[in-house]
């Protein structure tokens, strides 16, 4: 009889705290994640934050948070955790009523890119251990990881290279609005600068005189195709890493830098192009307009790049190919731009074990190791 009146008594206790546990369990319970930095360096550290909060008395005996985040970050704590193609984790512990849990999980980026956690799943049991109750969150906040830097010799030479190449266009490049006279004609001078009103006086060809302008915008254009099928997403990451590397220490001389690619996002849909801007903030929207990118569109779209900026017709502008593809049939376009006057240097990354002999004066090769990391 007894026994009876425990295993009664027992079972009203249970169906009791199951239906006060399944109808109360989420009341007051708030979780979020979120990155404690919106950026990073590739190769710095940030920390993923967790915040539970229990606010109600009802504890929460058992509680479980699994979530499941790109590996490319690399976490410091790999105790209940599991790396496959994501790194996998589960915290299990105990919430007493109206408390507060804080967590912070530290990772280093170790990959360019926009990094968030897609869902989160929360578990709870009842006291009995029995009942499991469940739940998902969207965090919706994300941390983007900018392209590395460079810092080498071979990066020092390029630059070096680049700089005098800008600085040649800056000394050559004219203002039209800026008149200061006129002198005789010379072989080289455009013919659309030759002053017919004062050569009509009968002393010769005249040729009007513009104040050189120190304002010149540089343009980056990213090509993110490949001539090559070993191994092309390191060249494309070469690429990446090299604009943003250039964008910086341009921007660090105060000069006006824009960017555009034929890159495409997570969505495929085009990356918007970078207005020009020369504050030192400006590097900013580079690196995130660059962090974006996740793949490409056709070769074509790249040359019709290039063959717009051509129709502009703006001479104020260096403009810095990058392109691990050299075919003919960008290098015609780029000699024809020369041809015009327009100031131009190239860019053409590619394998040490392939090698690269540079067809134009204004190409570069960018060597890199195909063994390397």
């Amino acid at each position: 009889m007894r026994l009876l009146s425990a295993v009664i008594i027992f079972a009203i206790i249970y169906v009791v705290q199951k239906m006060v546990f399944s109808k109360n369990w989420r009341k007051g319970l708030a979780v979020s994640m979120g990155f404690s930095r919106n950026y990073i360096e590739c190769g710095e550290k940030a920390c993923l934050l967790e915040t539970i909060t229990n606010d109600k008395l009802l504890p929460l005996p058992v509680f479980h948070i699994k979530f499941a985040i790109d590996r490319s970050l690399e976490f410091d704590d790999m105790n209940n955790s599991v790396v496959t193609d994501f790194y996998h984790r589960t915290d299990v512990f105990s919430l007493m009523g109206r408390q507060r849990v804080e967590r912070s999980l530290s990772f280093t980026g170790t990959k360019r890119g926009i990094y968030s956690v897609p869902a989160a799943n929360i578990l709870v049991k009842d006291f009995f251990l029995v009942s499991s109750y469940a739940r998902s969150i969207s965090p919706e906040a994300e941390i983007f990881v900018f392209p590395e830097k460079k810092k080498s010799v071979q990066y020092d030479l390029l630059f070096s290279g680049l700089t005098g190449d800008i600085l040649s266009t800056r000394r050559l490049m004219t203002n039209d609005l800026m008149f200061r006279g006129v002198r005789d004609y010379m072989p080289y001078d455009r013919y659309r600068d030759i002053n017919w009103k004062q050569s009509a006086r009968g002393t010769g060809l005249k040729t009007n005189i513009y104040d050189f302008s120190m304002d010149i915008e540089v343009r980056i254009l990213i090509d993110l195709d490949t001539d090559t099928m070993i191994r092309p997403e390191k060249l494309i990451e070469e690429s990446i890493s090299i604009a943003s590397s250039i964008a910086l220490d341009l921007l660090r001389k105060n000069l006006s830098v824009s960017l555009e690619s034929n890159g495409t996002d997570k969505d495929e849909r085009p990356v918007p192009a970078v207005a020009a801007g020369a504050e030192g903030s400006h590097i900013l929207d580079i690196d995130r307009n660059l962090a974006a990118i996740e793949g490409s569109s056709f070769y074509e779209r790249f040359l019709d790049m290039v063959k717009n900026e051509m129709m502009r017709g703006s001479r104020n502008v260096h403009y810095i190919i990058i392109s691990p593809y050299s075919k003919e049939s960008l290098l015609s376009i780029l000699d024809r731009m020369v041809k015009e006057g327009r100031s131009i240097s190239m860019i053409v990354p590619y394998y040490n074990s392939l090698g690269y002999s540079p067809v134009r004066d204004y190409i570069r090769g960018w060597e890199v190791d195909i063994y390397g990391t």
